[in-house]
């Protein structure tokens, strides 16, 4: 049997009237990422701040910490398409030191990765990332409802299977085309974060508020959110409308994993020149496509909704290979 290496999704054609007005959202600024940046700072530096003052809000604080982890993860994901400021060198500054080397990943590793493999390859078991993972997971495995559930969603919830996710992150955010540069950037990064935070907090603030939730809450998070982003679209879908999801969760679960309009996730594999503040405009554009609106009529978040169409986890297609 023959093996497609260069598999590649066919791109659904949208109306020129829509595409027109999606062109016009893609003009960037530089005061967005800006601020994108440092609202993020201050839910952390918030969030240390409660817990520090009382401490039984320190589970809390690392939960919000975990989130804005991730949300500094996308911030790097947009410098990595060229989206997040119109300057370069800002959009690369905020993307490495401010950004990415914070949570552990360089910039040419993840554009290597996401950019170059997983965007042009999306749906390749074979040369897309995301999907080889999820392919080693298990998760596209036959399995009972029970030990579907047991494995891929309380067991990430419980850490147990943190060393499977923490790998490919170190595999293919880190090392992947690791340079020099970038391994230095991160330790600077790192090494003055470290400094700043032991300075106003104590010898243990990056192990307790730094380390420990990206370890632990930066790790579930990113498993929900990337298994909703393309499971088990990915290995069916011929056509990128029908790769990827957009997410319609409640206010508290956008605020835990839809940061920086993350939840749009369809829209930037249609089209990655689209800029994360005019996700929104781009959504209501592009419903005026019948198929488009189809295809989002049938999401809803990962754990919540907020249109007729049940989570995620609570769908009955969500698992695939169901054994009896």
């Amino acid at each position: 049997m023959s093996v497609d290496l260069n598999f590649r999704l066919q791109k659904y054609r949208f109306s020129t009237d829509i595409l027109l007005d999606i062109k016009k959202l893609y003009k960037l600024d530089n005061y967005h990422s800006i601020f994108a940046l440092f609202s993020n700072y201050f839910f952390v530096a918030l969030s240390v701040f409660l817990a520090e003052k009382w401490f039984f809000l320190a589970p809390f604080s690392i939960l919000i910490i975990g989130a804005r982890q991730r949300a500094l993860a996308t911030l790097l994901h947009e410098s990595s398409h060229l989206v997040l400021a119109k300057n370069r060198i800002l959009n690369r500054a905020i993307g490495t030191f401010f950004s990415g080397c914070l949570v552990f990943q360089t910039w040419d590793s993840y554009k290597k990765s996401h950019v170059l493999d997983h965007h042009i390859f999306l749906g390749n078991k074979h040369r897309d990332p995301d999907y080889s993972y999820y392919i080693s997971s298990g998760i596209y495995d036959k399995n009972t409802r029970f030990g579907f559930y047991l494995n891929f969603f309380i067991k990430p919830i419980l850490q147990i299977n943190f060393f499977g996710n923490f790998r490919y992150l170190i595999e293919h955010r880190l090392l992947k085309n690791l340079s020099g540069f970038d391994l230095l950037s991160m330790l600077l990064s790192l090494f003055v974060f470290g400094v700043i935070g032991t300075y106003f907090v104590g010898w243990y603030f990056f192990l307790l508020y730094w380390l420990l939730p990206y370890l632990t809450v930066f790790q579930t998070i990113s498993w929900f959110i990337e298994t909703a982003e393309h499971y088990p679209l990915v290995g069916k879908a011929k056509v990128d409308l029908y790769a990827s999801r957009n997410r319609f969760g409640n206010v508290v679960e956008n605020f835990f994993t839809g940061i920086h309009n993350e939840r749009f996730h369809l829209i930037h594999h249609l089209f990655p020149a689209i800029p994360f503040w005019n996700m929104r405009k781009a959504h209501s554009i592009l419903l005026r496509d019948s198929n488009y609106f189809s295809v989002n009529s049938r999401f809803g978040g990962i754990f919540s909704s907020t249109n007729n169409s049940p989570p995620l986890w609570l769908c009955n297609s969500f698992q695939v290979n169901k054994k009896d």
